[in-house]
């Protein structure tokens, strides 16, 4: 089974990424293929609202590196979308790749999979409520199986490793994921 995170921060050593890394580590690499992306390592351009996804191939026709990530993302049973919160919301790069997934509005390759949130933020949970609505409602419209939302109370670098509520959160976030094997 693969499953894909997507990180939206910029840090490579943040929380979200170390959020991801704890899920890895309690998944283990022998049952499952991990495979973590930084979305600050791609090129992924606004949509544009040219509404080329909506009619023939039903696919996004902007140059950028979303048509290798379309590609990953649609060989994965399990997304795991992981953004720090600025200002209530995902990152610009998170937000940019999320409005880029209109085509599968209407291919329906996202149809059936599973999507889980990694969520830290400055003041925690009551500050990724708008963005867990955003994603239910965007995972609802897809047809996919979400799984739930870690959340974290996180500012700097490091501060989900010693969390026992974070740490508790990914185990039952594993267990949701290995439940549905």
């Amino acid at each position: 089974m693969k499953v894909l995170s997507i990180i939206g921060s910029p840090r490579k050593k943040g929380n979200t990424s170390l959020m991801s890394d704890m899920l890895f580590e309690r998944l283990g690499h022998t049952k499952y293929d991990l495979e973590k992306i930084f979305l600050a390592d791609l090129e992924v351009n606004p949509c544009t609202d040219c509404r080329a996804c909506k009619e023939g191939e039903l696919v996004c026709t902007v140059k950028d590196d979303m048509p290798d990530l379309y590609q990953k993302i649609e060989q994965s049973e399990i997304l795991v979308i992981g953004t720090p919160i600025y200002w209530y919301g995902p990152t610009a790069q998170m937000k940019a790749m999320l409005d880029r997934f209109r085509p599968y509005f209407y291919n329906e390759k996202l149809k059936g999979k599973k999507v889980a949130l990694l969520l830290p933020a400055g003041s925690g949970h009551g500050d990724c409520e708008l963005t867990i609505s955003m994603l239910k409602r965007m995972s609802s419209a897809l047809e996919m199986q979400y799984l739930g939302a870690v959340t974290a109370e996180a500012y700097d670098e490091g501060d989900v490793l010693n969390n026992a509520s974070v740490s508790q959160a990914i185990k039952e976030l594993s267990v949701a994921i290995t439940d549905i094997d």
